[in-house]
């Protein structure tokens, strides 16, 4: 019976090492996965605006809101930071208090949904600028955009049929 009480206490101790190492691990990957989607849409925002052959007005407007925009999302960034850095100071006490762990998790889940809104808020700050005349070519880039990257490859790409950028 003691030697199944040290292997249960020896899982749950291995448990409790490799639950942050795990968190990390996934918070990194979602971090690179974002980089590489903000990298890609900062790309097909110009792309997008500049095939648009908006006025110089609002072109500007735009690049303010944008501006606006990239203060925004790096404030709620630090904000995820700080929560992470909590989390790890909790992972790092004698007594974890999961309670507290689960509550830093469900604190950086609705920084990283907020951050997820103001993204689509911003877009729709942007289509509300442009002209009429140019709106429907707009949601076709629009509707590329949200896809991501990778969507070329499912699509053919850019020009391809059943891309929305076709040309």
């Amino acid at each position: 019976m003691k030697k199944y009480g040290m292997v249960m206490m020896s899982v749950l101790m291995a448990a409790l090492f490799i639950l942050p190492l795990t968190m990390k691990a996934e918070e990194e990957k979602a971090g690179m996965e974002m980089k590489g989607r903000e990298e890609h849409m900062g790309k097909m925002h110009h792309d997008w605006l500049s095939s648009l052959n908006l006025d110089e007005k609002v072109t500007k407007k735009i690049q303010e809101l944008k501006l606006a925009n990239k203060e925004k999302m790096l404030e709620l960034k630090n904000q995820i930071e700080k929560k992470e850095l909590e989390m790890e100071k909790v992972l790092l006490e004698k007594n974890i208090d999961f309670n507290k762990l689960l509550s830093i998790h469900d604190e950086i889940s609705a920084l990283r949904q907020k951050i997820a809104r103001k993204m689509i808020e911003h877009k729709i700050e942007i289509y509300k600028l442009i002209p009429d005349d140019k709106k429907e070519e707009a949601k076709k880039m629009f509707l590329h955009k949200f896809r991501g990257p990778g969507h070329e490859e499912k699509s053919g790409g850019p020009g391809k049929p059943g891309c929305p950028m076709k040309k």
